[in-house]
C-alpha cells in the first residue's frame, strides 16, 4: 500500500485551497497598490497648484493632495489649480461652519459662513481640468480642502 491513490475529495481540497491562496493573495495586492503613498510632484510654477493622486485610490494623505499645500500670492493674483490625478476632486475654501477634519486649522481669514472660492459650487474638477479663482480677498490666510477627499487640505496666504 506504499502507492495509495489520493482520493477525489482530497485533491478538491487541495484545489479549493490554491485557489483561497490565489485570491487572497491577488486581493491583498490590491489593497497594498490602492494605499501604497506615492512621490507628490513637484511644486509648479507661478500662481499655480497641482491636484495629484495615484490614480487608483486616494484614501490619505500619503496618496493624493495639493502642489503646494501652502502659497503665498499678492491681492489680485488668479491662481489655477490643474487636476493632474486620476480621480476628481474640488478646491472648497474653509468656513466656520465646515467641520475640524475638513478643515482642522479652521477658517483662517474667512470668518463667514459664504465661501468666496469653491470649485463644487460648478462642478467637481475631473481629471486634466482645471479651477480658476482670483483672489480678490483682504489680507489674510485662506485655508480649502477637497470635499471628497477631506484629508487634502491647502492654504492660500495674501500678505
Amino acid at each position: 500500500m506504499a502507492n495509495t491513490p489520493v482520493k477525489p475529495s482530497r485533491k478538491k481540497l487541495w484545489a479549493i485551497i490554491g485557489i483561497a491562496v490565489v485570491v487572497i493573495v491577488i486581493v491583498a495586492s490590491v489593497i497594498y497598490v490602492m494605499n501604497r503613498p506615492i512621490t507628490q510632484p513637484a511644486a509648479p510654477t507661478g500662481p499655480n497648484v497641482t491636484i495629484w493622486d495615484g490614480g487608483v485610490s486616494c484614501s490619505n494623505n500619503g496618496n493624493c493632495g495639493y502642489s503646494p499645500t501652502n502659497k503665498t500670492v499678492t491681492g489680485g493674483t488668479t491662481i489655477t489649480w490643474t487636476n493632474t490625478g486620476g480621480k476628481p476632486h474640488t478646491v472648497t475654501e474653509c468656513t466656520p461652519s465646515d467641520s475640524n477634519s475638513a478643515c482642522p486649522n479652521g477658517a483662517g481669514a474667512n470668518t463667514s459662513t459664504s465661501k468666496a472660492f469653491d470649485s463644487n459650487s460648478q462642478a467637481t474638477i475631473q481629471p486634466s481640468q482645471q479651477y480658476q479663482y482670483t483672489f480678490n480677498l483682504p489680507i489674510g490666510t485662506y485655508y480649502y480642502y477637497c470635499t471628497l477627499h477631506p484629508w487634502m487640505h491647502g492654504a492660500i496666504a495674501i500678505p
